[in-house]
C-alpha cells in the first residue's frame, strides 16, 4: 500500500483507473449516495472506487462492491458501459492537486433487499428513477455521462 504522500505525487501526476457501480433496482432506479470524501464531497453520486496497483479486475470488483454494496458480487453480473474521462480540478488532499480518473461505469440490476448499504464512503443512499436522474442537479455531472448508454442498453 502507497504512504499518503506517495498516493499524494500518483493523483497529482497520473491517471487514476476507477470502477463506477451503475446499480439499478427492480423499479429500475438508480442508486446513488451522498460523498463523504472529495472530490466530488456533498454530492449525489454512484458507488464505485479505484483499482489497486497488482490487483485484478475481478478482485477489484470484490472488494468494491463489498465496500460500497455491504455485499461482493462478481464482475459477471455487471454490464460495462464504456469508458469515460473524469476531471475535477481538486484531490482529497486539496485544491492544488487536481484528479483525473479512467473510469469504466459497469450496469447491473439488482433487488435493492439484496444490499446491506455501508455508511463509510457515503452519508447516505436513494434511489432516483432514471428519468430524474439527468434534470436532479444534486446528482453529480460524472454520475450522469453514461445515462445514454445506459439507456439504450435498456430499450
Amino acid at each position: 500500500m502507497l504512504s499518503v504522500d506517495d498516493f499524494r505525487q500518483v493523483v497529482k501526476n497520473a491517471p487514476l483507473f476507477s470502477i463506477d457501480l451503475v446499480v439499478l433496482n427492480e423499479k429500475h432506479e438508480m442508486l446513488v449516495g451522498l460523498r463523504k470524501n472529495e472530490p466530488a464531497s456533498g454530492f449525489w453520486f454512484v458507488p464505485g472506487g479505484r483499482m489497486y496497483k497488482g490487483e485484478t479486475i475481478v478482485d477489484a470488483f470484490r472488494r468494491i462492491t463489498e465496500a460500497e454494496l455491504g455485499k461482493s458480487f462478481e464482475r459477471e453480473r455487471f454490464i460495462m458501459l464504456g469508458i469515460y474521462d473524469h476531471f475535477y480540478e481538486n484531490s482529497c488532499f486539496d485544491e492544488s492537486v487536481s484528479t483525473h480518473y479512467i473510469n469504466a461505469p459497469h450496469f447491473m440490476l439488482v433487488n435493492s433487499a439484496e444490499l446491506q448499504l455501508p455508511l463509510i464512503q457515503h452519508h447516505d443512499y436513494r434511489w432516483v428513477a432514471i428519468k430524474d436522474v439527468a434534470v436532479d442537479e444534486t446528482i453529480h455531472c460524472f454520475s450522469k455521462v453514461f445515462l445514454s448508454d445506459l439507456l439504450s442498453y435498456l430499450n
